[in-house]
């Protein structure tokens, strides 16, 4: 399929895999998306450049716009950073000069997928529903819908959209209508949070796409209209959209507000503008009567005056995007609907709302298109729209001819090949620890390992990725990959919730698996991993990512209690730091910290042990109504058949600095050893340091350089089968014992 990405010249189309809808969703075949001007043509507004300007001028344009990049990414700045150096070398090689002589006798180039890299842009769609996840029931293929989200509802062929974020589209309403749902949807919020009363006078101040419609939907409440936007342009748009007065200039709108209100001031102020100044803010201050509201939709400054803000006792509000449940987990990813009897306008309820407003003839959407482009006239247009000094369009659309290749899985062009002998592998999930530890890690051993593909459900950040390593295949679809001859492992990083599924299925796909920590989430998972390793003859390798065993620290240490005569004693400090009860490790998708990171230090245990676990006990605190979990605080007791004991503090109460994370505590035969955060191994009666390191070294390297050799070589995997299961057992053990079960 194609997709429009933001880049450092405007926008690409770049060839991706289709989405695959997964729980919760529905896959939308899309007939048109909306561009709103403004919001997405500002980031590139002054980065693209004439080619005939200085090298300064060219680079201060770049660093703009990467700015601009990182400061949206900072969900996950590692990668955002990363791509920002990707395109700072692409930008100097351009702003290099050129050569002189032009080898005429070379081939033409070969055609490269590889520079098609970006950003999604684009969060407002309607086309028609292809597939349905599960739990998703009221919604079948054929159903005509409008989609929106940022990262979801994507400048695209095909996008996967939360159901929440989904809406039927009524019959009265056409598919290019209906493309502007989500900034409807905007609008409508910022007027249900000034709550307009019929007759009252109300200031619009911005008259973009969001103040137009805004505009025309206080005039539809029965409110009288006056508008302010420093574009004679939009000021005129909204005139002949209905709305009664409007100006450019402040001072004369103060006159105006003054002349329509008898001196009073307007009811209730609105301000749909993007502007980080003050100014606007202040305006809609002086301008509103006493006891009057103002609410902000727009991105502007807020350093309110308190003078005119106090003597007045204005209503300050701000207008959250779609509406109740816009950025909450629960309702947009879980699907989790707020009851209709206490919140009466959710984010979906608005969107359905404004497609029924525009399907009654209450809103004039066509008054505020501009254009209509095909996809492939897309970067043409963002490229011309940014660099231009008059004003943009306020309202643009992308229609989406029908598209031959509609597959999950896409064969890049000028991808590289594999060595001979390589172990070929395809990394599921392209997150921050699979693109920065483990195929780093991975690449150090090139003569083993061979990325050839990436499975990722954002293909933009996935596509990033696979393309800056010359990758083969690029899928949003995991079957595509363990149905392919040509894969030899495959390495797992998608958040835990999803390990234990994809395990099974590429065991029995025959591939060898390297799955991060955890295994499993729950005992049935656990069950499903044993039963479909016990009934593979003979099974593949698989691997979980229990690392610090594979510490030199530990490797060390383990050496020297091999020989010991007495069972050891460990103890086992980690100070985990706090993470928030509502981040994502703590729910359904990462099982919590005992069960998703304290599973590593149970197979330190098992590995300084060399024996088999034999009894558990566990306590926690006792939260009550604080902000802690029971699983992030606690206290675990292993007991090992050859007498051996290894007790885990594990806590999220300690402090973010002062305090290293992990200290271990070895006692056997006389004898004391600490492991100090993995820089350093100490024999404590003579204080002798036995390693020594700058920075953690927690055997990341080792761990996979032994399972690379072992997959080569036919060789046992370098922790055995048993001990895997083990570990896994332990941590969902301890859970139980934790919350009583």
């Amino acid at each position: 399929m194609r997709q429009i990405l933001g880049t450092s010249n405007g926008a690409v189309v770049a060839r991706m895999p289709r989405p695959t809808v997964d729980r919760g969703s529905v896959l939308v075949r899309v007939h048109y998306s909306f561009i709103s001007a403004g919001t997405e043509l500002a980031p590139l507004r002054n980065t693209i450049v004439a080619p005939e300007a200085s090298t300064a001028v060219k680079i201060e344009a770049y660093t703009n716009l990467s700015k601009t990049y990182i400061s949206a990414a900072l969900r996950n700045p590692a990668a955002a950073f990363r791509f920002a150096a990707r395109l700072a070398k692409q930008k100097l090689e351009q702003f290099s000069p050129p050569p002189q002589v032009k080898d005429t006798s070379s081939p033409p180039p070969v055609a490269d997928d590889m520079n098609d890299q970006g950003w999604n842009l684009g969060y407002s769609v309607a086309g028609e529903v292809v597939e349905v996840g599960a739990d998703v029931h009221d919604f079948a293929p054929g159903d005509r819908v409008a989609c929106g989200g940022a990262g979801q509802a994507n400048h695209a062929d095909y996008v996967c959209v939360k159901r929440n974020l989904v809406v039927r589209i009524p019959a009265q309403c056409s598919f290019q209508d209906a493309a502007t749902a989500t900034v409807g949807s905007i609008a409508l919020q910022g007027v249900r949070r000034a709550s307009p009363l019929l007759g009252e006078r109300i200031a619009v101040l911005g008259l973009g796409v969001i103040g137009q419609l805004t505009a025309q939907m206080l005039r539809a409440n029965g409110c009288t209209v006056v508008g302010l936007d420093l574009s004679r342009s939009r000021v005129d748009r909204a005139l002949s959209l209905g709305m009664p007065a409007g100006v450019t200039d402040s001072d004369e709108f103060k006159r105006l507000v003054r002349d329509a209100t008898g001196g009073w001031g307007v009811d209730r102020t609105l301000i749909t503008a993007a502007t980080k100044s003050d100014s606007l803010i202040n305006l809609a201050m002086e301008i509103t009567r006493p006891k009057g509201t103002v609410v902000v939709v727009g991105d502007v400054g807020l350093n309110v005056k308190r003078d005119v803000f106090y003597r007045k006792e204005i209503d300050l509000l701000m207008s959250t995007s779609y509406g109740p449940g816009r950025y909450d987990r629960k309702y947009e990813n879980d699907g989790n609907d707020y009851p209709f009897p206490y919140v009466r306008w959710t984010l979906n309820r608005n969107l359905q709302a404004y497609l029924e407003c525009v399907a009654d003839g209450r809103i004039n959407v066509a008054g505020i298109i501009d254009r209509v482009l095909t996809i492939d006239e897309a970067p043409g247009f963002y490229r011309s729209a940014a660099g231009q000094q008059s004003d943009p369009p306020i309202g643009v659309l992308i229609s989406y001819p029908p598209e031959q290749d509609d597959s999950p899985r896409l064969t890049l062009k000028g991808h590289l090949a594999p060595p001979q002998g390589a172990i070929r592998y395809a990394l599921v999930g392209a997150g921050g620890f699979g693109t920065s530890m483990l195929v780093p890690q991975m690449n150090k051993r090139k003569d083993r390992f061979f990325l050839r593909g990436v499975v990722s459900r954002d293909a933009a950040r996935g596509g990033n990725f696979a393309r800056t390593n010359r990758v083969e295949v690029l899928t949003t679809d995991i079957d595509a990959v363990l149905a392919d001859s040509e894969f030899d492992l495959v390495v797992i990083a998608t958040r835990h919730h999803e390990h234990a599924g994809s395990v099974v299925k590429a065991l029995k796909a025959g591939k060898h698996v390297f799955v991060e920590k955890p295994l499993a989430l729950t005992w049935e998972e656990l069950d499903s991993v044993v039963e479909t390793y016990n009934s593979r003859n003979p099974a593949p390798l698989l691997m979980v990512g229990f690392n610090r065993r594979f510490s030199p620290a530990l490797q060390t240490l383990r050496q020297i209690v091999a020989e010991r005569r007495s069972p050891i004693m460990v103890n086992y400090r980690v100070n985990a730091k706090y993470i928030p009860i509502d981040h994502w490790v703590h729910t359904a998708e990462g099982g919590g910290r005992n069960i998703g990171e304290a599973c590593h230090m149970y197979d330190v245990f098992r590995f300084l042990a060399g024996s088999a676990v034999e009894r558990i006990t566990a306590a926690t605190i006792n939260p009550a109504k604080l902000p802690y979990n029971r699983n992030d605080n606690f206290v675990a007791t292993i007991t090992y058949a050859d007498g051996s004991v290894g007790n885990l503090t594990y806590t999220a109460l300690g402090p973010n600095d002062g305090m290293a994370k992990e200290r271990i505590e070895v006692f056997c035969d006389g004898e004391a050893y600490v492991v100090d955060d993995f820089k350093s191994l100490t024999k404590c009666s003579n204080n002798s340091i036995l390693w020594k390191s700058g920075d953690p070294e927690k055997g990341h390297f080792e761990e996979l350089s032994r399972f690379g050799d072992a997959i080569a070589g036919g060789l046992d995997a370098p922790i055995s089968f048993d001990e895997l299961i083990e570990s896994s057992a332990v941590a969902l053990h301890v859970e139980d014992l934790l919350y009583e079960r």
